[in-house]
């Protein structure tokens, strides 16, 4: 009998290369976070169901990440909740549970981007890249 453990590892590595694998844990998140807001702004699957223009099944299927969502179709949930959908890419050693952001800097010409945790404040260096939704000030 294998140890629970071996076990583990063994399916970790066997899953950690399977595409299938990554897009359900995707589609989980993101069902986690429509849960989320839903709680959050009181909508009843009925209320997102009307604001989507879809059936209350349709938004059970979300809720269980058993529909097959588009790009589309997840802004268009994002949009419900006054939010926007983000997708990035992160070194594939980043720890479950982690986000990764790249900070790229012109301190740092030729080399990869940086790729810190986002949940982690990083303090600023002078030539950071900041995106933000702001449009830029013009110089008088």
């Amino acid at each position: 009998m294998i140890e629970k453990a071996k076990w583990y590892e063994e399916m970790r590595k066997e899953f950690d290369n399977d595409p299938e694998y990554w897009a359900e844990g995707l589609k989980l998140d993101f069902a986690e976070e429509v849960g989320r807001l839903m709680e959050e702004q009181k909508i009843s699957r009925a209320e997102l169901a009307r604001r989507l223009g879809t059936s209350p099944a349709y938004v059970t299927k979300i809720l269980h990440w058993t529909a097959n969502l588009t790009l589309a179709s997840m802004s268009k949930i994002a949009l419900v909740f006054g939010s926007r959908v983000y997708l990035r890419l992160a070194p594939k050693n980043v720890p479950p549970g982690r986000r990764a952001v790249a900070v790229p800097s012109t301190r740092r010409r030729g080399r990869q981007p940086e790729f810190v945790a986002a949940d982690r404040p990083v303090r600023a260096r002078r030539n950071d890249f900041v995106a933000s939704d702001k449009p830029a000030r013009r110089k008088a």
